[in-house]
């Protein structure tokens, strides 16, 4: 009787299994590094890897529930097969295959993504099945929403900070592009329950809430395509009305043409009230509308994917593997990016990111995927086996996913979905043929359950060691890490901290490389520490110096682990003078990897300030400013040294070639007029305070300096209007010394 009994069991552990993993989104992992990503991704890995199991003996016994090779299961085997091979032949295949924990991507997720996929096909055969699936992460998506509805209301803080909402996902513009999907799956299941009104009006009310949560993400790009994906459904609903719902009232048409009045009326009204102050006092709305190409953001992109069609046409057969996109970043650097984040690792493009990660092989296997899956899904629909309205929801789900990832891209939440929206698109664009789905033991020889269970022990046998080097040692690193950061900032002795990092790297994993970083930001922060004994802080710096030595051992460096060596090494000069030619040799060989990343020529800089070698710092800041002239930062840098060095010569240089209109920043102009002053450059520092007059004209103080400045260089007549403003806004402090100053001008014509 048991053994007649023991495939149902197998089927029901991977369809459990199965159903258990859309609640993943709520996971949050506060013990491990980056909490919103690793636990996930681990928990993922672990049940996929457990039921696999179950789903390897089904399979042996079962037939039927075995992969149907359709045209939809080939496509995505060629993908994950292209990926595959992209990663083992790229610069750095171990980066490809395990990834780091900031991502927890490469090939272990996209591997475990596919038995995933290959489950769903098999064993999801009836409506049931996907009901309960589309209902559990339905539930999960509404207790994601009310997390960052209780945020925006302040009764929960987002890690992130600032107005946007993030929940358990963790980062607003995950967050927009998970919900997306349950926004297309709440609008099939109204269309497939609509004669049941309460349950109908059940599914419109989560709807509305989690567009209202989308909304509060601020994510321009999820909002942008769900707008424009719903104003094309809309039309086509409106135009063939009884084609898609031919059973409806004509009332629905009427709504459905409302619908599409507000959705094309909305946007349009708010993009005509950006200027207002109803919508520059709403940071939502403000964020919404602020759209340029001038915008520091999408300037960037627009450089980043320049960066990445360069690395494309060096490997354009395969790519450069997966999380390898820091090669392409250092080689190709684009200057003009001094204004954004450090480090990029991703392209923020769905089909550049691709291209880098996999060549055009990678990207076209990938957009084959969904070329087939609307083939089988208007197939459908031509045949009548699928509703016209469910197909289309299907492809707008598909449609969105596209649009919102040219500016972004997937992670494990995402990926969930987008897994079972294609697993679930066979099932209804290429339905199985009926089959014997009856559980007669005798149909089944003995030998066959002998090689199910021979098979499973062996399967069971690989996860348990495997899992012991690829999860569990990894998991134990990552707690181990953030021990360590929390006795730290505890103020723990220095010896207590690097005993925990020295824990967590005895591990040995794929982890290290993040532990190694984290020590070497803790090493910066202890050399720079009065808290701390000399003996303390050596200890500290020949334990980060060795394992930073080790990181760039590799032939594929990273020049920011080159970086972090290189400011170890300067700040421990004084307890080893051996460094400072260890530091300069890494950076030279950094800027010989990376020569447009203005980052190495500051650090090298600040190495031969230590060594009071100014000409060299001199050179260097030259070089560092001829990257890109609009970086202000790198001309303040020059013009300090040039001042400090007493070279007029590198001041006048600066002056001639600084373009102020460009600079916001307000401290970095005040500074900028100092080091004029110093110097006795007072036209100089005449166009700093003209810029901050420009940006703060409200401001008193700039309007008195500017004053006087003006003064020195004989312009009396702007000097004696920037004093008068300067008493006109804040007469209780300036008006006294205004009539002082002006005594001291010469009368005007």
């Amino acid at each position: 009787m048991y053994l007649r009994g023991i495939d149902k069991i197998f089927l029901w552990m991977v369809k459990v299994g199965l159903w258990a993993l859309p609640i993943l989104p709520l996971y949050v992992s506060s013990g491990m590094l980056f909490p919103f990503i690793t636990g996930k991704n681990f928990a993922f890995r672990v049940i996929v890897e457990l039921i696999f199991i179950f789903w390897a003996g089904l399979a042996v016994l079962r037939e039927e529930y075995r992969p149907r090779l359709t045209p939809l299961f080939k496509a995505v085997t060629a993908f994950v097969a292209i990926v595959f091979l992209a990663d083992i032949f790229s610069l750095n295949p171990y980066r490809a295959f395990f990834s780091n924990y900031e991502r927890m991507e490469g090939f272990m997720m996209l591997g475990h993504l596919y038995l995933y996929f290959v489950m769903l096909v098999s064993v999801f055969r009836t409506r049931r099945d996907w009901l309960v699936f589309f209902h559990v992460t339905l539930a999960a998506s509404l207790v994601v929403s009310l997390v960052g509805l209780l945020q925006k209301f302040g009764y929960r803080v987002s890690l992130q900070g600032g107005f946007r909402v993030d929940s358990t996902i963790g980062n607003p513009t995950y967050l927009a592009a998970y919900l997306m999907f349950h926004i297309w799956l709440f609008a099939m299941l109204i269309y497939q329950f609509w004669r049941k009104k309460w349950l109908a009006a059940l599914y419109g009310a989560a709807f509305i809430f989690e567009l209202l949560i989308i909304y509060f993400t601020a994510t321009r790009g999820a909002i942008l395509s769900f707008l424009a994906v719903s104003i094309f459904l809309l039309l086509i609903l409106t135009v063939f009305w009884r084609k898609v719902l031919p059973q409806a009232p004509s009332f629905y048409r009427i709504l459905s043409m409302s619908f599409l009045l507000t959705l094309v009326v909305i946007p349009v009204l708010f993009w005509q009230m950006r200027n207002t102050d109803f919508v520059r006092l709403n940071p939502v709305l403000q964020r919404l509308t602020k759209y340029s190409f001038q915008e520091r953001t999408i300037q960037s992109r627009f450089m980043i994917w320049k960066m990445s069609a360069r690395a494309v046409l060096e490997r354009p057969i395969l790519g450069w593997g997966q999380e390898n996109y820091y090669l392409v970043f250092q080689k190709y650097f684009n200057p003009g990016l001094y204004a954004q984040e450090p480090w990029f690792d991703r392209s923020h493009n769905i089909f550049f990111d691709w291209l880098v990660h996999a060549g055009f092989l990678g990207l076209l296997s990938f957009l084959f995927i969904f070329a087939v899956a609307f083939r089988g899904l208007f197939r459908s629909i031509r045949h009548a086996v699928l509703p016209l309205w469910q197909g289309i929801i299907l492809a707008a789900a598909f449609l969105t996913y596209f649009f919102q990832n040219i500016f972004v891209f997937d992670n494990l939440n995402t990926y969930l979905l987008l897994f079972a929206f294609l697993a679930y698109s066979q099932e209804v664009g290429e339905p199985a043929p009926p089959r014997d789905f009856s559980w007669n033991r005798n149909k089944v020889s003995e030998g066959v359950y002998l090689r199910a269970y021979a098979v499973m022990a062996f399967l069971f046998l690989a996860v348990l060691v495997g899992g012991y080097f690829i999860h569990w040692k990894p998991i134990q690193e990552s707690k181990a890490l953030v021990q360590a950061l929390q006795l730290y900032q505890l103020k723990a002795p220095a010896d207590q901290v690097l005993a925990k990092f020295k824990e967590a790297l005895s591990y040995r994993s794929f982890g290290d490389t993040e532990v190694r970083e984290q020590t070497a930001n803790t090493a910066r922060a202890v050399l720079g520490s009065a808290e701390y004994k000399p003996d303390e802080k050596k200890r500290f710096a020949e334990f980060t110096v060795e394992e930073m030595r080790k990181e760039i051992s590799r032939p594929t460096k990273d020049v920011k682990h080159m970086i972090f060596l290189a400011s170890i090494l300067d700040r421990a000069i004084s307890l080893n003078p051996a460094y400072a030619a260890e530091s300069e040799k890494t950076l030279l060989e950094a800027i010989q990897l990376s020569p447009s990343k203005q980052i190495l020529y500051f650090e090298l800089a600040q190495l031969y300030i230590y060594s009071a070698n100014p000409d060299k710092t001199i050179e260097i800041l030259r070089k560092a400013w001829e990257l890109d002239k609009n970086y202000s930062d790198a001309a303040a840098n020059l013009l300090l040294i040039g001042v400090m060095a007493e070279k007029p010569e590198v001041v006048a240089e600066v002056k001639a070639g600084l373009n102020f209109k460009i600079i916001r920043q307000e401290d970095l102009l005040k500074n900028l007029a100092n080091l004029f002053i110093r110097v006795g450059e007072y036209e100089g520092a005449a166009r700093a305070y003209e810029r901050l007059v420009e940006i703060s004209p409200q401001n008193p103080m700039y309007h008195a300096s500017y004053a006087a400045i003006l003064a020195k260089v004989g312009k009396d007549k702007e000097a004696k209007d920037h004093v008068e403003e300067a008493a006109r806004l804040d007469p209780a402090n300036f008006k006294k010394e205004a009539e002082i100053f002006l005594k001291t001008l010469k009368p005007g014509p």
